[in-house]
């Protein structure tokens, strides 16, 4: 059964986070530390003094509260999601979906700009308002599953096009391969980790898949302990994600800065993660999500569906165009002039114009 919904956090709440925040005791840092050993100390004070004192919930609160929002009930846990129907007759239905450590914000900025399509953005299980099953995990493959159903069962939609960047990369790429007839056309942000060229021997490799073969490895050593944290021992993390609203913006905020084109990035764009993951205590169990993926999950399988992909330069590994076109039905490359992992929160307009580019090659 459908229930509509509506977010509200009170002002109980947030009294509780900006308390929280005021009571931080931050680790000593050295004077000319940056980025390197991770999240700047000098960048997280201002942004814990923006966060305090000058940030304002309510207006995204607001804003998002203009949209119709459900809830629905499937294999047990509650479905969060946006159903945003177009005025516009005949109009073809997009699913948007997101990853980590994002949420439905990374797409907020384009409902307005995507008003031709009935748009559906579901928040991941563990994920803002959506519930885990009681295993405590689920894997790309039974979200696909679940979001099938949604889209066709409880929406009604007999046909519809996918598009994903991170996890709902994974979500997008399992609905094509195991709906084809119904996934009319997937939009990819990234293809994820190339595994197959990281693996081979480097004889067998071009100039470029070699380049980067050399980018992934140097990559998971510098960058990579995070995925081995969250897929092992999640909970032992996610006590310090739960209790220090310091600590969640330090260890979330640090992904955006490294995997994103940050220049595009505001801190009110932080500030409205950090909130929505605080107050429903949801940097804890949206890291679960990597448990699933590491240790569950199931051969892909080929996909077959007609693909786009729009490449940011300023994502996580770009993997090079020759490798994508041979293992994607592509029917459209699109290298974008900025921005990077967090998509349509970075470059709003030229995502949009971007799918609107791939929804007109497929319908």
């Amino acid at each position: 059964m459908l229930k509509e919904f509506h977010i509200h956090f009170d002002e109980k709440q947030l009294s509780d986070l900006r308390s929280r925040i005021d009571s931080a005791r931050l680790p000593s840092a050295l004077k000319t530390e940056t980025w390197d050993l991770g999240t700047d100390g000098g960048y997280l004070t201002a942004l814990l003094n923006y966060w305090r004192r000058d940030y304002d919930w309510y207006r995204k609160e607001q804003e998002l509260n203009q949209y119709p929002q459900f809830t629905c009930e499937l294999d047990g846990l509650m479905i969060h999601f946006f159903h945003i129907r177009s005025s516009r007759e005949g109009a073809k239905p997009l699913l948007l979906t997101h990853g980590w450590p994002d949420s439905f914000l990374r797409y907020a900025k384009v409902f307005p700009l995507l008003a031709d399509y009935d748009l559906v953005v579901p928040s991941l299980p563990g994920f803002a308002f959506s519930t885990l099953p009681p295993k405590g995990f689920m894997n790309n493959a039974e979200v696909s599953e679940l979001w099938h159903r949604l889209m066709t069962e409880v929406l009604g939609y007999k046909e519809y096009a996918a598009s994903g960047g991170d996890m709902g990369r994974g979500v997008t790429c399992y609905l094509a391969a195991r709906y084809p007839n119904e996934i009319k056309g997937i939009h990819l942000t990234d293809v994820g980790m190339a595994g197959d060229l990281v693996a081979a021997p480097d004889e067998s490799l071009t100039a470029d898949e070699l380049a980067y073969k050399h980018k992934a490895i140097e990559w998971q050593r510098m960058e990579g302990a995070y995925i081995n944290i969250h897929s092992t021992k999640p909970q032992s993390l996610a006590y310090a994600l739960s209790d220090s609203p310091a600590g969640m913006a330090a260890w979330i905020v640090e992904k955006y800065h490294a995997w994103s084109d940050f220049p595009l990035l505001t801190m009110d764009d932080l500030c409205d993660c950090l909130t929505l993951y605080w107050v429903t205590n949801t940097a804890c169990t949206s890291i679960r999500a990597y448990h699933g993926n590491s240790f569950t999950l199931p051969p892909l399988g080929k996909v077959i569906t007609p693909t786009a992909i729009a490449a940011f330069p300023h994502d996580v590994l770009p993997v090079p165009k020759t490798w994508v076109e041979q293992n994607y039905p592509v029917i459209m490359y699109t290298e974008m002039p900025r921005g990077g992992h967090f998509t349509a929160l970075e470059q709003p307009k030229e995502f949009s114009e971007n799918i609107v580019r791939f929804m007109n090659e497929i319908f």
